[in-house]
Order: C-alpha cells, then structure tokens, then sequence
C-alpha cells in the first residue's frame, strides 16, 4: 500500500478507493486533494517556518505548507496531487525534475546519477540550488534539501526544504557591488585622482546601514587622506631642500674633513720629520755639551797656562832687566879696561921708547953698555909683546865692547819685546778669561740646549703622537662623513620614492581595507544556509536555469 493510500484509509470519509496494486485510484484527482486536506499533513508543516513539500513514491504531491504557498504562489488545493510538482514553481507551467524528484529515482546515489552534492551523507540529505520567477515576476534565488523516506527498506516518498536566499544573494550582490565601488574609487585615488569619491545606492535595501557607512567612512577617508597628502607634499618639498642643504653641507664637510686628514697627515710627516731632526739635534747637542764642557775645560787649562806663562814672562823681565844691568855694568867695566890697556899701551910704547934709548944710549957705551943693552934688548921684547898683547887685549876688548853693545842693544830689544810680549800676554789672558767665561756660559747654554731639546723631543713625540690620534679620529670623522653623505644620498633617493609614492598615492588606508575584507566574508543566511558569493573569488556559485534543483525539459 502507497504511502498516500495509507494515509488516506486512516482519514474517514476520504472515499478513496484502493487499487490491486495497494495504490490510490489516481484518475480522480479531487480523492487525492480529499484524502490530503482531511490528513492536514501541510498544516502539521505549517509551524516548521520553512517551505516544505512532501511527494510519495509516485512523484504526486501529499504535502504543501503555507510559507511554500507564500513562495510559489500555488495554493496547497493546486498542489496536492500534482505529479509535475515543478509548475507549482513557475508561472509559465514549465516542467523540470526537481530535486525531491531526483532522489526518488536515485535515493542512494542522486549524488553520482545527477551531480548532486550531500548536506549530510549519513542521513541521505542532498542539497542543491537554483533560480525562480515567483508569481510577481520577481527572481528568487532558492536551495533545496531533500531527503528520501522509508519504511523498513521500501521507499514510500520523500521531502524537501525550500529556502529562499532571494535576500542573502541581494546583499551578496549589493556587497560585491559595494567592494567594486569602494575598490574603484581607492583605485582612482591610488592612480593619484584624490579628489575622486564613492558613490552607491543600494536598490534593493539588502545592506544594513552600518554597511552602506563604509560609503561614507571612505569619502571622508579619501579627504583626510587627500589634505594629508597635500601637506605630505609640501613637507616633502621642505624635507627635500633640507635634505639638499644637509646633502651640501655634508659634501662640505666631507672637503674640509678631507682637507683636514690630508693637512693632519702632512703635518704627521712634517713632525715625524721634525722628530727625527730633533733627535738628531739632541744627539748633537749632546756632543756639543760635551765639546763645549772640553773647551771648557781647554780654556780653563789655557787661563792657568797663561797665568804660568805671565809669571814666566815676569821673570823673563826681570832676569832681562838684571841681564840689561849686567851688560850695561860689564860694557862700563869694559870701558875701564880699554883705558887700563890704553895705559898699558902707552907704557909699552914708553918702554919700547926707553928700550930704544938705552940701546942707544948702551951703544954709546961700548962693551961697558952691552950687559945693558941686553937687559934694554928684553925689555924692547917684552914692551913688544906687551904692545902686542895690548893691542890683541884692545882688540878683543873692542870685539867684547861691539858685542856687548850688541847684547846691551839686544837686550834693550828683548826687552821691549818682553814687555810687548807680558802685554799680549795679559791681553791673551784677558781674552782666555772670557773664552773661558764663555765657554762656561756657553757650556751651561749648551746643557740647557740639550735638556730643552730632549723635553723637545718629547714634546714632540707627544705631538706627533697627538697628531697621529687626531688624524685616526679625522679619518673617523671622514668616514662618518662618508656616511652621512651616503645617508644624505639614500635619504635623497628614499625622498625622491616618498615624492613619486605621495604623486602616485600607493596604497590606501588600512582601516577602510579591513572593512573591504570583511566585506569579503561570506555572511550567514537568515535561512540557515550561506549566501551565493564564493568568498575566494566574490563571484556567485550558482548559475541561472541550468543548475541546480530544476533542469528544465520542454512542456509536455
């Protein structure tokens, strides 16, 4: 027995009359209708909410609730027992299988025979979607679940669930018309139109107000974003003839810094330079200390030698004055003996005289006179030899008196030349006593030379030093230079991106891209079931007329 034949037989008065095959006699449709309307099965469905409709395993419709009237338009007496349940669907009678259809011919494998898709596979519950002209002309986008009925293992008919998602797509599409007028106008104003601006009317009403605000919220985005970029603008300009200035200024200093190191490292020569001179200086002025303590040293030897030879040379002139004395005494004395030998002379000559006389006077004599004239003979011999020594005496006292003039007259001269010489002497003195004096000065300068030169030196040492220091910290001081030049560069460059960035206006304001993306989710449905826009792609998942619950034949 049929599912409606059961159904019936238990409703009195339904006056239905059972065939030999357990069915219902289906040629008098107004049994059918009878034995529905006094089951009342749509009335039970009434308090579900949801457009339901029930066919047995004829395919006739048992079961039509009143939101599927409100749905279709078709009233339940059209309805019930209709075994083309589609044209309930449509104005225009077409006919299609519909999904209750479709599982009543695959009840365990609609999915493999018409492409269709589980709600919830352990319950056999299919699921799928399509579009409809309800009976104002307007189109409705719905989705079916249908799920087969059995007793035991007999199939005896099956439900299905309408829900319209008509409102849920609306606002998919009002959305996604939404995202492309807000992502259309942040296009724009990232393409540098600043001034452009959203506009949208949602036909419809599907969008709540606090959606259609991010209209609004972007507009007044769009302004702030628009005066900020003006004054981006300006203050890039600014940034940039600071940057400019600081880039010029830089490239200053780097010459100067340059100039300086350059300098520091002359000069570090120069000392290096000097150093070594000065070392050199202090090793000769050491040597010099040492000469000079030697002259020093000679000169103090040369004012004793002096004093030695002034006390020499004083002595010299005194035994001169006595030699002066002694030949002036002897040379007097000698004067005396030339008149001691002039009287001997006259006496020889007066003897010789004599003798001559008594020889004559002998002669006259005779024999008497010869004893006589023999001792006047001798006599004549010794005056003879006395005038002979005489005059050898007076010649040798005239050789010793001309020597002794010429002794008396050296002496004079030697004198003189003594007493010229003590002079030169006590000037050589003198002039020993200031070498000597400025040999010590000299010596004592030198000293405080080689000490002031070894402080110096070290001096210098220590400014070489410090030089060395000040040219590491120049260089430093070059490098960071370079460093702020090429800092200067890079900021130059990243200013000049920041200036293309701001003409350009890449980029949009991160708020307004949140509220894009969460427009971008899919949205539950009141109904339950999801909107129709994927939420990868922002495109619809269902298709028109073609897909879905219902494949449309021709009428029959």
């Amino acid at each position: 027995m049929g599912l409606l034949s059961r159904i019936a037989a238990l409703v009195p008065g339904a006056r239905a009359r059972a065939r030999a095959d357990g069915g219902v006699q289906t040629d008098e449709r107004s049994t059918v209708t009878a034995a529905a309307q006094e089951l009342r099965l749509d009335g039970l469905l009434d308090g579900v909410g949801t457009p339901v409709f029930v066919l047995d395993a004829d395919h006739r419709v048992i079961a039509w609730n009143a939101p599927i009237t409100e749905l279709t338009g078709a009233s339940a007496d059209e309805a019930l027992g209709s075994e083309h349940v589609s044209e309930m669907f449509y104005p225009d009678g077409r006919r299609a299988k519909t999904l209750a259809d479709k599982v009543l011919e695959a009840p365990q494998n609609a999915d493999e025979e018409f492409g269709l898709s589980f709600a919830d596979r352990s319950e056999l519950l299919y699921h799928d979607t399509s579009t409809m002209v309800d009976h104002h002309g307007d189109e409705r986008h719905i989705s079916f679940t249908a799920k087969p009925l059995f007793e035991g293992d007999e199939l005896v008919g099956v439900v299905e669930t309408v829900h319209d998602r008509t409102d849920v797509v609306n606002r998919g599409k009002a959305s996604l018309a939404l995202v492309e007028e807000v992502s259309e106008t942040m296009q724009h104003i990232t393409d540098g139109n600043l001034a452009a601006r959203a506009t949208f009317t949602d036909e419809k009403g599907a969008l709540d107000e606090e959606v259609l605000l991010v209209v609004e919220n972007l507009n007044q985005m769009a302004a702030r974003f628009e005066r900020l970029a003006n004054e981006v603008d300006g203050t890039t300009a600014d940034l940039g003839s600071a940057i400019q200035n600081a880039a010029r200024a830089a490239t200053d200093i780097e010459s100067q810094v340059t100039e300086q190191a350059d300098l520091l490292a002359k000069g570090s020569e120069e000392m290096q330079d000097l150093s070594a001179s000065m070392e050199e200086i202090a090793a000769t002025s050491d040597e010099v200390a040492s000469a000079a303590d030697q002259a020093r040293a000679a000169a103090e030897n040369g004012r004793e030698a002096g004093q030695s030879i002034r006390t020499a040379t004083d002595q010299v002139i005194e035994i001169s004055d006595e030699l002066l004395d002694s030949v002036m005494e002897l040379q007097q004395r000698m004067g005396a003996i030339e008149e001691v030998v002039e009287v001997i002379a006259e006496v020889a000559d007066r003897t010789n005289l004599l003798a001559l006389n008594a020889n004559i006077e002998a002669a006259r004599a005779g024999e008497a006179g010869e004893g006589f004239s023999v001792v006047a003979n001798e006599v004549k011999q010794l005056a003879n030899q006395t005038h002979e020594h005489t005059e050898e005496i007076a010649d040798s006292i005239d050789e010793i008196q001309e020597q002794a003039d010429e002794t008396v007259m050296a002496s004079e001269q030697s004198h003189e030349q003594i007493q010229v010489a003590s002079g030169e002497i006590a000037d050589v003195l003198a002039s020993l006593n200031e070498i000597a004096n400025a040999a010590d000065s000299a010596a004592n300068g030198i000293t405080e030379v080689a000490r002031a030169t070894d402080s110096q030196a070290t001096n210098i040492e220590e400014v070489t030093t410090t030089i060395q220091v000040a040219q590491d910290h120049a260089r430093s001081a070059e490098e960071a230079t370079n460093d702020i030049t090429d800092a200067t560069t890079a900021q130059t460059i990243a200013l000049d991106d920041l200036a293309n960035q701001v003409d350009e206006l890449v980029g949009g304001d991160a708020a307004a891209v949140d509220e894009l993306e969460n427009l971008g989710q899919p949205h539950a449905a009141t109904d339950g079931g999801e909107d129709g826009r994927d939420s990868a792609s922002g495109t619809s998942s269902e298709s028109t007329d073609s897909l879905g619950g219902f494949e449309f034949d021709q009428k029959q």
